[in-house]
């Protein structure tokens, strides 16, 4: 992946087939480390890194949405994220 995230950039990223909201928490030597929304982290080489692994999450997705079939990312890292976005707000219903 030649042009990278900054630090603080919030991706999606995929690891062992789920998509995680996340966080770039560094990015130093060659080494990118991401903070899931969930606690997790993860290391890896910024040369393993692919379009694939890591995309840039859009802010739509970051905010939320009413009507799900308006997500521009439509997996189920991005649904689930969603519903929990909704729920902090009590909107789970609206």
């Amino acid at each position: 992946m030649d042009n990278f995230f900054p630090e603080g950039t919030r991706v999606w990223l995929r690891e062992n087939g789920q998509h995680f909201p996340s966080t770039v928490n560094s990015c130093a030597e060659g080494v990118v480390v991401f903070r899931t929304d969930y606690g997790q982290v993860f290391t890896y080489k910024q040369s393993t890194i692919t379009h694939q692994k890591v995309t840039a999450m859009h802010p739509v997705s970051e905010e939320g949405v009413d009507d799900m079939a308006t997500l521009t990312e439509l997996h189920g890292g991005s649904i689930m994220h969603n519903l929990y976005r909704r729920y902090k707000r009590n909107q789970i219903y609206v």
